[in-house]
């Protein structure tokens, strides 16, 4: 269950639980809260820690890009050797 008190775009959650999902435990966000970021479900969220707090920070698309062809540049430079054994 969710307790938000919202005044002008500007919320304090006052509590969410935990929902089993699978193996898993999820915060489940709900369709108001993710429009007070502009997010929606397609949205992607870079997640850190800070201190006990565990923070959700909307990424725009050019982000997740980076992101993405960081990742695949890692993987290219860490497997080079494998690549090379299956493309013979």
């Amino acid at each position: 269950m969710v307790y938000l008190r919202c005044t002008n775009r500007r919320c304090v959650l006052i509590a969410k639980k935990l929902t089993k999902v699978g193996n898993t435990q999820a915060v489940v966000l709900d369709k108001t809260l993710l429009s007070l970021v502009d997010a929606d479900s397609d949205s992607t969220f870079k997640v850190s820690i800070e201190g006990k707090k565990i923070v959700l920070e909307l990424m725009s698309p050019k982000e997740v890009e980076k992101l993405a062809l960081e990742a695949s540049d890692k993987i290219r430079r860490t497997q080079q050797n494998v690549f090379k054994k299956l493309s013979k």
